[in-house]
């Protein structure tokens, strides 16, 4: 297939950054006697290379269609005429069908993909990761029953489809993968395995997700901190913190996320202890000052009540960013420093930091709040500059503000503008 590929005056077509990909290493360039026109010839490597970019750059509408119409005119594709051609011309064919997989363009996938002369389980794949992705599940389901009748699927299909098995809705379907898993023998594959563990925590069937841990013959520090992570996320804090400390006394080793879920869990439990253990951990492995680390390290000092040590984590810290002012916000708020957060808060809009919904809903529940009305009508303001008028708890805290100040007229304005599902939460 090599220097069958021809694209003619294709310069014309390509952003100036593409000039570094079209590099002479890559591409001959040869100038034709008759007419002087630069043609370029790429093997199947570099279509494939360049499909790929054109789908991450955003070049379709300049690019896409006419590299289409190249291929579906070149009869190389369509009937190679030995194995080693068949495998590149398939490449080729997967990476267009990548491309406008990328697009969004799922419909015209499906139908490349229906008049595709050649297909693979990555051709399967790569749709059926498009509609999943794209949250269109019927569709997606659609195309898998007929991967199924045909055989045509494998561990990467199965880890796709348990990739969107993330509500307690998908927890039948993650049963039913689970099933299909063990008949085909990839439940011995560890990234099924994997797979399988979060997606049953994340669907909420912690027992089943924490079994097929203990079952699994090969385990990988992705094992451990999916199971470690699906417990806390399913508040069993006490339960992950013990499957941490079986983990430091095994062969794998924890990595950066293992210890931040550890430290989660020493949130959820307050556990100070356990969580300064860790900090002492993380700062003999040189990881402390990691800015991801730092920011979760004050999170759990605070909600341990440890408001001194978060503070000195974060007057420590070198590259301060809006994570972390706002942990440490939400932890003086939280901890009875009302003076302190309200004066924080003023620091963090002289510096120009993004403020989000979750910084004023806890600005808000400063009691110090309670006494201003001036501030809270200032809050307000913000509000509604900010467009979080329709976030629960700023609303939730809008009301409570005004009803401490007796002003009942404008709490009552917010709490009649809030919908059913919020008017349900208030009430709760």
């Amino acid at each position: 297939m090599n220097s069958r590929w021809v694209i003619q005056k294709v310069t014309s077509h390509l952003p100036s950054s593409l000039s570094t990909v079209l590099c002479p290493s890559k591409i001959l360039i040869r100038q034709s006697p008759i007419n002087q026109v630069s043609t370029f010839l790429l093997n199947h490597v570099d279509i494939s290379l360049l499909l790929t970019i054109c789908g991450r750059e955003g070049w379709f509408p300049h690019l896409g269609p006419s590299h289409h119409a190249s291929i579906v005119k070149n009869p190389e594709f369509f009937e190679p005429v030995d194995p080693d051609i068949t495998r590149n011309a398939l490449v080729v064919w997967n990476s267009l069908l990548a491309l406008y997989v990328r697009r969004g363009m799922l419909a015209d996938a499906l139908k490349l993909f229906d008049e595709m002369p050649m297909t693979d389980n990555i051709s399967q794949n790569t749709v059926f990761n498009g509609f999943l992705k794209n949250r269109e599940i019927e569709s997606g389901f659609v195309l898998l029953k007929r991967m199924l009748k045909s055989g045509g699927f494998d561990q990467a299909t199965l880890t796709i489809v348990l990739s969107v098995c993330d509500v307690p809705e998908f927890c039948l379907v993650t049963k039913m993968i689970h099933a299909l898993a063990i008949l085909s023998g990839y439940d011995k594959e560890i990234s099924v395995g994997n797979t399988l563990v979060t997606s049953y925590f994340k669907c909420g069937c912690s027992v089943s997700g924490r079994r097929v841990f203990d079952e699994m013959a090969q385990r990988n520090v992705i094992t451990w901190t999916a199971v470690i992570s699906g417990l806390i996320q399913n508040e069993l804090h006490d339960d992950g913190l013990r499957l941490f400390s079986l983990m430091r006394r095994g062969l794998v080793h924890p990595n950066s996320v293992t210890y931040l879920s550890a430290l989660a869990a020493c949130s959820g439990s307050q556990r100070i202890m356990e969580g300064q253990q860790i900090h002492a951990l993380l700062w003999k492995l040189g990881i402390e000052s990691e800015l991801c680390i730092e920011s979760v390290l004050m999170d759990m000092y605070s909600k341990c009540g440890g408001i001194e040590d978060a503070w000195k984590i974060f007057e420590s810290t070198e590259e301060i960013d809006e994570v972390s002012m706002t942990v440490m916000l939400v932890g003086l708020a939280q901890n009875g420093c009302e003076e302190e957060a309200i004066q924080f808060f003023i620091r963090m809009l002289e510096a120009g930091v993004e403020i989000d919904a979750n910084v004023v809903a806890a600005v808000l529940g400063v009691s110090f709040v309670d006494n201003s009305m001036s501030l809270g009508k200032q809050l307000h303001s913000l509000v509604i500059k900010r467009r979080f008028s329709g976030n629960t708890f700023v609303n939730n805290g809008l009301v409570n503000m005004y009803s401490k100040c007796g002003d009942l007229t404008d709490s009552f304005s917010v709490f009649r503008r809030m919908s059913k599902k919020e008017l349900c939460l208030v009430e709760l």
